[in-house]
This record gives C-alpha cells, sequence and structure tokens, in this order.
C-alpha cells in the first residue's frame, strides 16, 4: 500500500487535539489574515492564494467546513509538533492498522526525527506545513480511512477487517 501527504483530511486530528488539549474551544477565534509569515517565508491560505479573499474571524467549526488553513497554522503553533504527533498516533497514523496484508507504516515527523534523519532542526514552517497534512507527513489510505471514522460514528475507532464474501455465481 502507497504513502501518501494526507493534506486537508489531517486538519481533524489538529482540530481534535487542539479541543481536548483546551488549547481553544469552540468560541476561540482567529482572523484568516490571508498569509501569515514564518521568517523568510510565507505560509498562505488556499482561498487567498486562489481567489484573493479571506474568511475573516474563523472558528474551529467554520475552520473545517472551509478548510482554513490559517485557522491550522495557528492552532498547530499552540498544539506544537510534539502534541501533534501524539494526537495523530492516537489516531492509528505511522503504524500499520493489523489488517493482515502487507502495508507501510507512514511517517508522522517529529523534532527528533528530522534531526536525526536530516542533520536539521526543525522550523514553525515545519509545523505550519504538518498542520495541515503536508511536509514530511506521510500516511496510507486506509489510515486515513481508520482515522476518520472516529469523527464519522461518534468517537469509536473502528479496526478494519477484511471479509470473504463469494460471489453468487460461485459454487
Amino acid at each position: 500500500e502507497g504513502t501518501y501527504a494526507p493534506g486537508s483530511v489531517f486538519k481533524l486530528v489538529l482540530a481534535a487535539g487542539v479541543l481536548e488539549e483546551k488549547k481553544i474551544d469552540e468560541k476561540t477565534l482567529f482572523e484568516d489574515t490571508g498569509i501569515l509569515k514564518a521568517g523568510p517565508l510565507t505560509f498562505g491560505n488556499w482561498y487567498f492564494l486562489q481567489y484573493g479573499k479571506t474568511d475573516g474571524m474563523v472558528n474551529v467549526v467554520k475552520a473545517i467546513r472551509r478548510s482554513n488553513d490559517i485557522f491550522f497554522y495557528k492552532t498547530g503553533n499552540l498544539l506544537t509538533p510534539t502534541k501533534i504527533k501524539v494526537w495523530a498516533e492516537t489516531l492509528v497514523y505511522g503504524k500499520s492498522t493489523g489488517i493482515g496484508f502487507e502495508e507501510a507504516d507512514g511517517l508522522i515527523p517529529s523534532e527528533f526525527w528530522k534531526l536525526d534523519s536530516l542533520k536539521d532542526r526543525w522550523y514553525l514552517g515545519d509545523t505550519y506545513n504538518l498542520s495541515i497534512g503536508q511536509g514530511y507527513l506521510i500516511v496510507t489510505p486506509l489510515q486515513v480511512t481508520q482515522a476518520t471514522s472516529v469523527f464519522a460514528n461518534g468517537g469509536y475507532l473502528c479496526h478494519p477487517e477484511l471479509l470473504k464474501v463469494k460471489s453468487p455465481a460461485s459454487p
């Protein structure tokens, strides 16, 4: 099974983590300014980059609904890369599902991983990229399915299983 950057679906990890860690609540607002700076780099919200518009004041519900990058950059910084990794692993990212066939673990990057593997320190931009499901983060489609099932079924983590089904034409 292949590994990919999950993109915006990973924002659910940030939302869950930042709410559970009580860094924000459902009323917390951040202003979508269109662009954030991290040293010499700029990180834009997709809506601003594509249409030149911002979403104004954004709470977690609007941030999820609009997939607002600025909100998740800011909450990722509040949550920290260490806690993002903890919440990603809680939602089963970064390890095989145990479904019964060969599958990749993926990678939830950390400050230690980057220093050890790439011999470079972690930057704020790395946190921003991780916060929107980009950068060094790689996961499998099955991990995405398993993690998002938590949000779709009232908070239960489901473990995938394979079923052998005979076609109606088979004896």
